[in-house]
């Protein structure tokens, strides 16, 4: 057997992808759900797709890998239970983690890796691709990459605009103080130097976060405020793309008419909130208001798991009590992704009463695929899911008189509901998002190898399709041969 740098082999048309992901179906998850919907799209387009994700069962050996193959997809679960966090550093760099990433790499040549999320891989997972030189993409599912918690939202409940050392120093420390240098955490940073202070250790996160953004060619966005976070932060401009995620519009659209039975005046109204139960979502909140009300023709649905928030269930412990005192506040539990049009068939419509910035907003899209109304927080990416108020309404998030009377029109202005139901502001769909980021792909295999790939299907407007020189191997892509 040659060596592998001298190993050569014939390239088929299409693109080998590689997705790097905390987790992949049927781990539960949007980014999870997101990602496996864009690898269904791009295959139909004749590109293979190879995903390196985590296994977080904590009977594996850790760093053991599995294989397995589900829709046509190659995924490597690679163990990690996230049980060897010393310090803070140690949440954005992960020395065996990059270890197997190289080693995935080597195994399974791609023309572009596409980052979608790589908490428990560390944000060194960047360093570990870039320094095999294979094209990078990474879609900002959230603000991981600025904020440990991923959200920008404090321990305290307030919002944050930007990184800042004393704040960030001071909330991470109440989130984990056994990573912290004033708690019982390791006083270092990523390179080993010493730390005197949680201000300093959380510092020195940022700035290593900012360093490694830069190295993706391309990043992308899934909403224009969530790439307004990023450039406060200090990301220029021109480095980040927005890219608003799409849904399975058609597709759930005929599967929820199908489900979905005629309604009868004794029914009540009803309205869903859906997705895990998780302080920055604003659930308890919407509950408490919603109970306050005592309407009697409406009722409030959760479906989703209701988790600790870094290991305080406080808010999910409130949320659970309440509901146990009102019988109109019903808690389903977590749901798998193909019970999802049954679940949309029986709503009236769907809430995100979100406080922080969110990004997306998968479920409320959802709930605009299958043609049902909107009540949505001003926060980020959630107001233009109710095309300015003719899908639905948008309430201030801090404003419970007005959440209190968007309630009471929901379940009282029948025609209202009608009328935003059949507002025409339909999500993007799958396909769609998956042609910006297959020209997203090309260009920049294009700016990082100056070829044009061998494409089943061309792309207008991106010069002829050259075909890509034989692939090399790891070595020779790191070292010329």
């Amino acid at each position: 057997m040659g060596k592998l740098g001298d190993a050569e082999q014939v390239k088929p048309k299409g693109l080998d992808v590689g997705f790097l992901c905390a987790g992949w179906p049927p781990d539960a998850g949007g980014v999870e759900s997101h990602a496996e919907d864009l690898a269904r799209a791009l295959m139909t387009r004749g590109h293979r797709v190879h995903v390196l994700c985590l296994d977080t069962n904590p009977e594996l050996v850790e760093f053991s890998n599995a294989e397995s193959e589900r829709a046509g997809v190659k995924i490597r679960r690679l163990a990690y239970a996230y049980g060897d966090h010393a310090a803070l550093a140690d949440v954005i760099q992960n020395l065996k983690a990059e270890d197997a990433i190289h080693a995935w790499l080597a195994e399974t040549p791609c023309d572009v890796i596409h980052v979608q999320h790589p908490t428990g891989f560390g944000l060194g997972a960047l360093r570990a691709i870039s320094d095999v030189g294979v094209p990078m993409v990474m879609t900002l599912h959230d603000y991981w990459a600025l904020c440990p918690r991923g959200q920008m939202l404090r321990s305290d409940g307030s919002l944050c605009e930007v990184p800042e050392p004393e704040a960030c120093g001071s909330c991470l420390l109440q989130t984990w103080p056994h990573l912290m240098p004033t708690g019982s955490g390791e006083p270092r940073d990523a390179s080993g130097a010493a730390v005197a202070t949680d201000a300093e250790a959380a510092q020195a996160r940022t700035s290593l976060a900012l360093e490694w953004l830069q190295l993706p060619t391309r990043l992308m966005a899934p909403s224009e405020a969530a790439k307004a976070v990023y450039l406060r932060a200090g990301i220029a401009p021109d480095r980040i793309d927005v890219c608003e995620n799409g849904i399975e519009v058609e597709g759930l659209a005929q599967a929820v008419r199908e489900l979905r039975g005629e309604k009868v005046a004794a029914d009540p109204v009803r309205l869903g909130v859906l997705g895990s139960v998780q302080p920055s979502k604003g659930v308890l909140e919407l509950a408490r208001t919603f109970a306050a009300l005592e309407l009697e023709n409406l009722e409030l649905e959760i479906h989703g798991p209701l988790p600790s928030y870094h290991g305080d269930s406080s808010y999910v412990d409130q949320l659970k009590a309440l509901a146990s005192e009102n019988e109109r506040v019903r808690l389903m539990g977590a749901y798998k992704r193909e019970d999802l049009a049954a679940i949309l068939a029986r709503l009236d419509g769907v809430a995100a009463p979100s406080r922080w910035e969110e990004v997306f907003g998968l479920s409320v899209r959802e709930a605009r695929a299958a043609g049902l109304p909107v009540l949505v927080s001003d926060a980020g990416g959630l107001p233009s899911v109710a095309a300015d108020g003719a899908a639905g309404m948008v309430v201030s998030r801090d404003d419970d008189a007005a959440w209190r009377a968007a309630l009471e029109r929901f379940a009282g202005d029948e025609k209202a509901r009608a009328a935003w139901s059949q507002a025409e502001s339909r999500p993007r769909s799958s396909h769609e998002m998956m042609l910006q980021i297959e020209r997203t792909y090309v260009e920049t295999i294009h700016e990082v190898g100056g070829v044009w790939p061998d494409l089943i299907h061309p792309i207008d407007g991106l010069g002829d399709a050259a075909p890509a020189p034989k692939r090399k191997g790891l070595l020779g892509r790191l070292f010329g041969r």
